[in-house]
């Protein structure tokens, strides 16, 4: 059981890692923010673009670092660490749901953009699949 708490935690991970990297090496605002935004990326001034990359660049470093940050915990998982499971819970909430809340909140601004909700959905639960597997093998 504990391996497959595992798998679904690097699973996890990994999908925080592909959607920092890709917030992390954006050279423009994100195809939904365009969307809500109803402008394109020339028609902004540019100290809105400075600030949207800057969101952006935050954005991305929290996603890897929750993916790195879970990676590691794996290791304290494997080794028998009890409080593992809590830990990889309490730091994935704690950047996970601002980042549902506001892509529920932009998609309901604007609800042709096709904002990540899916995805931090599918985090959320292979966290907490992962971390409840854990806590019982």
């Amino acid at each position: 059981m504990l391996n497959a708490a595992i798998a679904l935690l690097v699973i996890a991970a990994l999908l925080g890692l592909v959607f920092g990297g890709w917030y992390l090496s954006a050279r423009t605002f994100m195809p939904y923010q365009a969307i809500a935004s109803g402008k394109t990326w020339p028609e902004l001034e540019s100290g809105v673009q400075a600030v949207i990359l800057a969101v952006l660049r935050i954005v991305g470093g929290a996603f890897a670092g929750l993916g790195l940050t879970i990676l590691w915990l794996c290791f304290a998982l494997h080794e028998g660490a009890r409080w593992a499971p809590w830990a990889i819970l309490t730091i994935s909430a704690v950047m996970l749901a601002p980042a549902l809340y506001g892509a529920l909140k932009l998609r309901a601004f604007e609800p042709k953009a096709r904002t990540p909700v899916g995805p931090t959905l599918l985090a959320m639960v292979l966290i907490i699949a992962g971390a409840v597997l854990a806590m019982f093998a």
